[in-house]
Parts: structure tokens; sequence; C-alpha cells
């Protein structure tokens, strides 16, 4: 039993069955499903350390935690990554593909660079909260296959460097207008870092539903964070010190919007009652909160499970598949407990 002999049960292609295997998105739920069942049935598992002989390939990605001395570690502070490896290590499983992880800092490519050199690897992924633009330029130009986690670690995508794009503008849309849906018109928001991209990104789709429904959301109200916890304490001090709080808030991030729930709670603010709060990211945490904390969920699992598989397509020789271009993803609304009309109010 060989894959041409799966594809012939199935009747499909051969090529149609290495994609299924590589986990692509391309071949439909169905077929993926029949073919796994043929498989089953007939207690065929690919081989891949014959691929490996015959192709020389290690059938090994590279995951790059870059991380920057001085600032958030991703390896002892992250809530968010920690799912994307998940994906990336699921899918490259599912593939036949082995996963090698190593931390590195961004002023120091050098180990990720030898894991190509001494060909311990055929891929890598960046994962990162940092700027990557060099380092992936780098190896890149030197004709290694790199693809990068997050849109945000880049000015632009070196050519031939595959990145999910995810639309911040629409999922920040979204949730303002959840809120004004609520009735509410007295709306502020905590941005994130300003030189990272989504976040003018997410303001200027906050700001674009409040337009289109007449509601002037004062620059008062815009506080100018950088994603971390304080920065929604901060907004919240500072509003309460003005003697006033926004009817509802939206927060560029999860930690952002549990800096400002806390300090709510320290202040006796209630909410939902007294202002209603929104996240983005949708945190594995955030529906323990309390109260639960609607968010703007990121689909990040989909998201690293599509990359990785159209990193392993390319090194697969899927050309077909390879030249499409990686969908742009949205993100929903996780409606929980944290909102409410704002009669109620």
């Amino acid at each position: 039993m060989n894959i041409f002999d799966i594809a012939r049960l199935a009747g499909v292609s051969r090529k149609t069955v290495q994609r299924a295997l590589n986990g692509s998105p391309s071949v439909k739920p169905e077929t993926k499903e029949k073919i796994r069942l043929i498989m089953e049935e007939h207690h065929y598992e690919p081989n891949a350390t014959a691929r490996k002989l015959t192709n020389k390939r290690t059938h090994t990605i590279g995951i790059f935690i870059i991380q920057e001395e001085g600032r958030y570690q991703l390896h002892t502070d992250d809530l968010y990554f920690g799912a994307v490896i998940g994906g990336i290590i699921n899918q490259c499983t599912y593939a036949g593909y082995k996963t090698l992880i190593t931390i590195l800092d961004v002023s120091d490519p050098d180990p990720l660079m030898s894991l190509y050199r001494q060909k311990s690897i055929d891929a890598g992924i960046v994962v990162s909260w940092s700027n990557v633009q060099d380092i992936v330029e780098r190896a890149a130009s030197a004709g290694f296959r790199i693809a990068v986690f997050d849109q945000n670690n880049l000015n632009a995508p070196p050519a031939g460097v595959p990145v999910p794009p995810l639309d911040n503008r629409a999922a920040a849309y979204r949730a303002a207008s959840y809120l004004l849906d609520l009735g509410h018109t007295d709306l502020a928001i905590v941005t994130g870092d300003m030189n990272i991209a989504c976040s003018p990104e997410r303001l200027a789709g906050f700001l674009q539903a409040a337009e289109e429904r007449g509601i002037e959301v004062p620059d008062s109200n815009i506080h100018f964070g950088r994603f971390i916890e304080q920065d929604g304490a901060e907004a919240i001090r500072r509003w309460t010190s003005e003697g006033r709080l926004p009817q509802a808030l939206f927060c560029s991030n999860d930690l952002m919007a549990y800096g400002a729930l806390r300090t709510l709670s320290e202040l006796g603010v209630r909410v939902p009652q007294d202002i209603s709060v929104i996240g983005f990211d949708d945190l594995l945490i955030s529906q323990y909160m309390q109260p639960p904390l609607t968010s703007v969920r990121v689909p990040r699992v989909e998201m690293a499970e599509t990359l990785t598989a159209y990193l392993i397509e390319t090194l697969d020789g899927d050309a077909e598949d390879a030249e499409k271009p990686i969908p742009v993803f949205q993100a929903e609304l996780a409606v929980r407990g944290s909102c409410m009309p704002a009669e109620r109010i």
C-alpha cells in the first residue's frame, strides 16, 4: 500500500493525497476525512524516513521565538503565543514534520542562521513581539525558507515570505459597532503602541464606526498605550481624576482590558453596570475574568495552522497551492458579560 493506492481508492490524484497529508486548506474537509479513513482502514502511515532519504531533507520546521532584552519575554510572560506555537506544532505533526524550537535575541540572528546552514531544518517560522525585519531579510536573501506569524513584526514582508494577514480595522470596527448597537454614545479607546501597524488600524476602524453613526470620539477619550496591563489602569485613573468616565471602553488588547477591569474594581466602579468594556485577542483567561470579558477573538490557531500548511506546501513543491495568497483572516466578537445596553446603565 502506497500513496498511489490511497489516491486510487479515494478517487483523487496523488497530489490531492499529498496536500491532505500536509493539511492544505485547499482540500475539502470531506475529502481529507475520506483519505484519513482509507489510510486508517489499510493501516497506512507516511514513511517520513523514506521521504527524508529520497529528497535529502530533514522534515523539520524551526520555530524561532525571537525576543528583545528588557522587553516582554514570550517564554515567561506570554498569554497569546502559546496557542500559536501549539497550532504550528499540531500542523507539522499532521503533515509528518518534526519541530525544533529555539529562543534567540533580536540583536543576534546567528543561532537562527546556523540552523539553516547546518541543515538542521528545512524552513522556519518566526514568533515574536519585536520587529524582525532585518533578521527575516537576512534569512530570505540567503535563500532560506522563512515565514512570520505576525504581520506586525515586519515593516513590509520581503518577497516570498508568507505572513497570515488579519483585518485589524474591520475587527475594531466590529467592536465599536457592538457598543454603538447597545446605545452607547460616549466611547473611549486605549490604543496599543502606535509604531506597530495594528494599532493605527484598530484606532481607524473604531473611529470609522463612530463617525458613521454621527458619534464624535474626542481626543480626551483616546488613551495611547503600549499593549501592557498598566495602560488600561492608567487610562481609568486619568479619566476618574478628571471626574468622568466614558460609557463604554474598547481596549486594543486583552491585557490592557485586564488592567482597566482591575482598576475599576479597586475604585468601586461596576462593570458593566457603570461602564461597558471590550478587549481584543480573546485570551483564554478572558472568559474567567469578573465579569467575563467581551473580546475580539483573533483566530490565531487557524492562522498558525494555515501558515504552517502553506510553508510545507512550498517545501513539497506544490507550486499550485504555494502561488495562492494566504487569505485575510477576520476576527469575530466573543460576547460575554462585560457589556450591557446604555439604557440599563
